[in-house]
């Protein structure tokens, strides 16, 4: 397993710990949690111990329903690094470079949401 893999199983096993820490501070059971999210509870359990990734769609679910900001469940580590940022721009400007109309107006209300967040 390379330092990638590693390094994002690392990051599921700490989305399923803070999962389980949002469940149980809210006094809920698996079953309970689970309810007004239309997911099984032994799914739901094999999320919290971390044996099965959470879907962008099931997390940013969980996050609406219980009023939670996707950041205190999701941690990101950036890095500072000039000649990353370069790249990455110049990877977004040659996305954004296929994208018309109501797509850049997403993706601009996306990165104001964003940038005001941050």
């Amino acid at each position: 397993m390379g330092e990638v893999e590693r390094n994002i199983n690392g990051k599921i096993k700490d989305i399923a710990v803070k999962l389980r820490r949002i469940r149980e501070r809210k006094g809920l059971t698996r079953e309970k949690f689970c309810e007004p999210l239309g997911e099984n509870s032994e799914y739901w359990g094999l999320i919290e111990r971390g044996e099965q990734p959470i879907s962008l769609v099931k997390l940013l679910q969980v996050c609406e329903v219980y009023d939670i900001p996707l950041e205190s469940v999701v941690t990101l580590d950036y890095t500072e690094d000039a000649r990353n940022d370069l790249y990455l721009r110049q990877d977004i400007a040659g996305l954004l470079d296929q994208c018309k109309g109501r797509q850049l107006e997403v993706i601009h209300k996306f990165i104001e949401d964003i940038a005001l967040s941050l």
